[in-house]
């Protein structure tokens, strides 16, 4: 009779420390996310710098390829230094926010956006691989499907919000028009990031958040979390955990990623322009959507949790993508488009984080965890990288040939998702006969058999994504 009421007893420990990780851990995760896209959309920048033809978008463009770049090495700092890592990021891209207000010329905004990506480079990543140092695999997702949606969809309504405000009171000192964004953005983040200096916690080996009980038990899930005996929880840099990331399941999430963030930070930035409204007018109709995503993104996240599945709810969202799309291209009436981007939106935000729970899901340690992440994302930036190239003024207002590529984004997508869930089952099905019974231990496993498997995985995956973003390129007419 007591082996029930022991059971009991034990779920109610990890429901009351679950509660308690949520209580502290996602507003800080929320609030990290929403000032990261705090100045993605500022309206005027490129009249008052006399940006001309593509200026606007190769700004943009070096942003990601500074975003993707320092990636991976981002996360391996944060395993080194610790969570005050993450503050540091955020401190150090509001002070670039704030330089951005006093630039003057085409020079100034490159050198800022290079910035911008160095130094937001690691704060998704690196949030969710934290996170994954608390939560059991099973509870990651909807913790991921939480913060991330209400973050990103909060930054752009705040921001639609404060950017509109802002652009109907008068200048602040010499700073006026969309310089007042900036500034303003700038200074909230920097103090918020010296407060995440005090209240992010570390480590749960290291964490003050714990009393000694909870911390046994949230090693005890980070333990199963792991489905090797490496050790992982050294901080020292290997390249080859890196390489062994690169596995077939993270390829399809990387990739399916990249099509996802095609739509999503495509759309997202020229948002504004795509609208047509007057620039204070235009900053505040970009709330409605955001707001929307990120409710339907919760929903579809809730739904994955419930039943334990990932690919069917990235290929629903990737139906909802299209869908959204096919409206875009086929109606020139402002209200009807307008009403597409909700659905364009909603569909591609809800498939983004769980793309990213699946691949954090399905690793086989703690460091390949962080850099599993990281690749997941970085996917995302070239993503977006393309996704800027893809609404040329050329093509406004109507941008066709970018709504019409996000079409055929979201069908690999959905592809892809089917094809991620069936190879998953069958090797969940190989693993209950017991034929990755020697892959229990990484150590058992051949080091130059592992790392040609990873090489060949990661020039598979780069060949793809070279061709399609010559392909874009090619289609483009750049």
């Amino acid at each position: 009779m007591l082996a029930p009421k022991a059971t009991t007893d034990n779920k109610l420990t990890k429901n009351r420390l679950l509660r308690k990780l949520d209580i502290t851990l996602l507003p800080i995760a929320t609030l990290l996310l929403l000032i990261l896209n705090f100045d993605r959309a500022a309206v005027g920048i490129e009249r008052d710098l006399g940006l001309k033809g593509l200026d606007f978008n190769i700004g943009v463009s070096v942003y990601y390829i500074t975003y993707f770049a320092f990636q991976i090495p981002s996360n391996m700092a944060l395993r080194v230094v610790g969570s005050v890592w993450l503050a540091l990021l955020v401190i150090s891209f509001g002070i670039v926010s704030i330089s951005t207000a006093f630039i003057t010329n085409y020079a100034g905004f490159l050198a800022t956006r290079i910035m911008l990506g160095v130094t937001e480079s690691g704060l998704v990543s690196g949030t969710i691989y934290t996170l994954s140092l608390y939560y059991p695999r099973s509870e990651l997702v909807m913790r991921i499907c939480t913060f991330l949606p209400l973050g990103s969809a909060l930054s752009g309504a705040v921001g639609g919000f404060l950017a509109s405000g802002l652009l109907s009171i008068d200048s602040i000192g010499s700073v006026a028009s969309w310089r007042k964004i900036f500034l303003v953005q700038g200074i909230i983040t920097t103090g918020i990031g010296i407060l995440c200096v005090f209240f992010i916690p570390d480590p749960p080996k290291n964490s003050r958040l714990l009393a000694e009980d909870e911390r046994a038990l949230v090693l005890e899930w980070t333990a199963k979390n792991s489905n090797s005996t490496d050790a992982s929880t050294e901080r020292r840099f290997r390249p080859r955990l890196v390489l062994r990331s690169f596995t077939f399941h993270v390829g399809v999430c990387a990739l399916s990623h990249l099509f996802v963030n095609i739509s999503l930070q495509g759309l997202g930035v020229f948002l504004p322009a795509i609208i047509a409204s007057p620039t204070s007018e235009s900053q505040l109709r970009t709330v409605p959507p955001h707001l929307v995503e990120a409710f339907c993104a919760f929903c579809n996240g809730y739904m994955s949790y419930r039943f334990r599945q990932r690919g069917v709810f990235i290929a629903i969202g990737s139906i909802v993508t299209i869908i959204g799309y096919a409206i875009f291209v086929g109606s020139d009436n402002s209200h009807t488009r307008y009403g597409a981007c909700f659905l364009a939106l909603a569909g591609s935000r809800s498939s983004s984080p769980i793309l990213l729970s699946w691949a954090a899901e399905n690793v086989a340690s703690e460091a390949v965890r962080a850099s599993s992440i990281a690749i997941v994302d970085s996917a995302g930036a070239l993503g977006s990288f393309i996704g800027v190239w893809a609404y040329l003024p050329k093509d406004g207002p109507n941008y066709r040939h970018a709504h019409s590529l996000n079409i055929a984004g979201a069908c690999i997508t959905f592809i892809l998702a089917i094809i991620g869930t069936v190879y998953l089952n069958l090797q969940n099905a190989k693993r209950d006969r017991g034929e990755h019974d020697h892959r229990s231990s990484e150590k058992s496993r051949p080091r130059s058999m592992s790392l040609a498997h990873s090489i060949l995985n990661f020039g598979a995956w780069l060949l793809a994504d070279v061709a399609f973003r010559v392909y874009c390129w090619n289609w483009n007419n750049i």
